[in-house]
């Protein structure tokens, strides 16, 4: 299983073009936290590093707010190669980086990858990381039954708690996030990060 080190992971809000409360800096690092939950309770591997890597980036290039289906593939074309040196010195290879860019341009569309598909398990872990926050919108926006891995479905009521505990902090760190995650229960990475 890979380390990611979090701490290196630090979001500025020049990072993405549209600078929003709804799709920013306590967004992705909530997606950022939900793709390290559901990867280690789905025992994945290096699709948990590919994952949050495609959750940094995922909507950094969004230019409003509403619904759009192609910030996905604009953040793919134009927010990748930003990071590429950077995913790569965290241990990330030429194909993790298709899968990245694969996971990235899909999490935007409807429609989804077939299962065996080569990047279907990352991407199917940054929708689902993405989806457990959109308890931001409404009570009632998450779809539990379009979930891709059966264990999402169990940290719902986590990611509403962790939702509600954050809606009005400037977050400044993933530590701070993982610090509220912690007090909230239910997590442990353990191993996964350094």
């Amino acid at each position: 299983m890979p380390i990611v080190h979090h701490q290196q992971f630090a979001l500025r809000s020049n990072y993405f073009d549209h600078q929003s409360n709804l799709h920013g800096i306590n967004h992705t690092y909530r997606v950022m936290l939900h793709v390290l939950n559901i990867g280690q309770q789905a025992a994945l591997g290096d699709e948990i590093l590919h994952a949050w890597c495609a959750a940094y980036i995922h909507d950094m290039a969004r230019q409003h707010d509403g619904y759009c289906t192609q910030h996905g593939a604009w953040a793919a074309n134009t927010k990748l190669p930003l990071f590429r040196d950077f995913f790569m010195q965290q241990g990330v290879d030429a194909d993790g980086l298709r899968a990245i860019k694969a996971a990235v341009a899909n999490h935007s569309v409807r429609y989804e990858l077939i299962p065996q598909h080569p990047y279907y398990k990352i991407t199917a872990l940054l929708k689902d990381a993405d989806a457990l926050d959109r308890i931001r919108i409404s009570e009632t926006n998450l779809k539990v039954n379009y979930l891709r891995y059966p264990v999402t479905a169990t940290l719902v009521d986590f990611a509403k708690a962790l939702y509600y505990a954050t809606p009005n902090k400037e977050l400044t760190s993933f530590a701070e996030l993982l610090q509220i995650a912690e007090s909230i229960g239910g997590v442990s990475f353990g191993e996964l990060i350094g």
